[in-house]
């Protein structure tokens, strides 16, 4: 029985370092043919407001794609809708899909989103299965240089099965032609008794290189990490730090 359940073990363990490898190497290739399309006389500029898509109502013109080490790949495809997915997740079986529509641009800017993520991973021991949401932004320009964010929607996690609001907001301001500040917050509150989960903010700074993006921050709230032995042990950090390199094509 002893040898059985070593067996087993090891078998886990190789299929864990296995996906954890190819997900390295995707992510290696990845950027390798992103450099590659990096064009040395593109505009180093986020532009106006009204062009930033993260985190508001706006999203990427037809034909624009977004891809960074760790955010989604996000692809324009038309200039009122977008998407966007993990493609390192898909890999690893837990699929996952988020579209933006924009249905009203003047004076302020509306747009609904939806998104689904779910993992298949039987040997993973996850605190999130997977969730569906649904939810409307409206955006408040305030000139050319910052906005106001706010959104407020429905989400169901699919294990255990669990209805829930989900409440956000973000303040992006544009400093000069190459710099960004986002500070943005998100609740969830969940029914049968669950009740508001710990809320999560993120501070985040980004500066502009031609196509290259690079975005550094702080995250305060609850983020699950898993530690020990198949990572049986759930360690839930207060503080996490954001860093992520991209580019807009």
């Amino acid at each position: 029985m002893d040898s059985a359940h070593n067996a087993s073990l090891k078998s886990s363990n190789a299929l864990e370092q296995w996906a954890l490898a190819v997900s390295f190497r995707t992510l290696g290739v990845a950027v390798a043919l992103v450099l590659l399309l990096i064009s040395p006389t593109a505009s180093a500029e986020y532009g106006t407001v009204r062009r930033v898509f993260l985190g508001s109502a706006y999203t990427l013109e037809q034909g624009k794609l977004a891809v960074g080490v760790f955010s989604p790949l996000q692809y324009g495809l038309l200039d009122e809708l977008m998407f966007s997915t993990h493609p390192v997740l898909d890999l690893l079986l837990t699929p996952n899909l988020s579209l933006k529509g924009k249905v009203y641009d003047g004076p302020v800017a509306i747009s609904f989103s939806a998104s689904y993520v779910q993992t298949f991973l039987k040997s993973a021991k996850s605190t999130f299965p997977g969730m569906v949401s649904a939810f409307p932004m409206m955006t408040v320009p305030i000139g050319e240089s910052a906005s106001l964010s706010a959104q407020c929607g429905y989400i169901l996690d699919v294990s255990p099965l669990s209805h829930g609001v989900m409440i956000g907001g973000n303040a992006t301001f544009l400093i000069g032609a190459s710099d960004m500040i986002q500070v943005s917050v998100q609740a969830l509150w969940y029914a049968k008794g669950r009740g508001f989960q710990v809320p999560t903010g993120v501070l985040s700074y980004g500066h502009a290189w031609y196509r290259m993006r690079v975005t550094v921050g702080i995250a305060a709230g609850q983020f699950p990490l898993h530690v020990g032995s198949g990572g049986a042990k759930v360690v839930n950090l207060p503080v996490y730090p954001v860093l992520d390199l991209w580019w807009q094509l």
